[in-house]
């Protein structure tokens, strides 16, 4: 009788994970897009004992994002993020960030209606010359939060637009001047941080048939 009960149970928890929403249990989801945003930018360069800051434009391209419903609300994933910081003398500024996500899928009981609010935390670099004589190279850590509405067209395909804030925690800085390279231990730092938004296309594919 009890294993019965235990099959019955599990049937029916079954059945309530996969009625008919754009999110739930067993739903894979990506999304592929471009962005911009503003940054905060402070450090301190040993070379020539000067400080650094100011606000700049940044870009991203691009945003990839893939996730996994491990309930009707909740999913994870991972997410990647190609970054231009500024122009240097050399060229762009750029970095990468790869990160874990933990989301919830608030308002998703339509099929054509997602609203994504989520953390992640990862890895980050970024490296460039900034000036004439000096190349930087930062890494550490990355700490995100965003709001992620999705629209879907049809069964499968739909749009995103989010809005978010990156902070990154660089505990790895060096500077090179000519041959001579600068790290933390000697005084030099680099953070930064901001608001960004993003938008682009979305795909999602549920794994389990929804409830007739």
């Amino acid at each position: 009788m009890k294993t019965k009960l235990l099959i019955i149970s599990a049937f029916i928890l079954i059945q309530q994970l996969t009625v008919a929403q754009s999110f739930r249990f067993g739903t894979i989801a990506a999304d592929a897009g471009f962005g911009g945003g503003i940054y905060g930018i402070s450090g301190y360069s040993p070379v020539n004992n000067s400080n650094v800051s100011g606000i700049a434009a940044i870009g991203t391209l691009p945003r990839i994002n893939a996730e996994f419903g491990i309930l009707r609300f909740f999913g994870a994933g991972i997410s990647y993020r190609r970054g231009t910081y500024g122009k240097g003398s050399a060229g762009p500024i750029r970095g990468s960030d790869v990160m874990l996500r933990a989301n919830l899928h608030l308002a998703n009981k339509s099929e054509k209606f997602d609203l994504v609010i989520g953390a992640g935390y990862g890895f980050s670099k970024f490296n460039g010359t900034y000036s004439s004589t000096q190349y930087i190279n930062a890494k550490g850590g990355i700490l995100n939060i965003h709001v992620t509405p999705h629209i879907y067209f049809g069964k499968y395909i739909g749009m995103f637009a989010g809005l978010g804030y990156n902070k990154h925690l660089f505990n790895s800085v060096e500077i090179k001047d000519g041959s001579k390279f600068y790290t933390e231990a000697d005084g030099a730092t680099w953070k930064m941080g901001g608001v960004y938004f993003e938008f682009g296309i979305s795909g999602h594919f549920h794994l389990f048939k929804k409830k007739e």
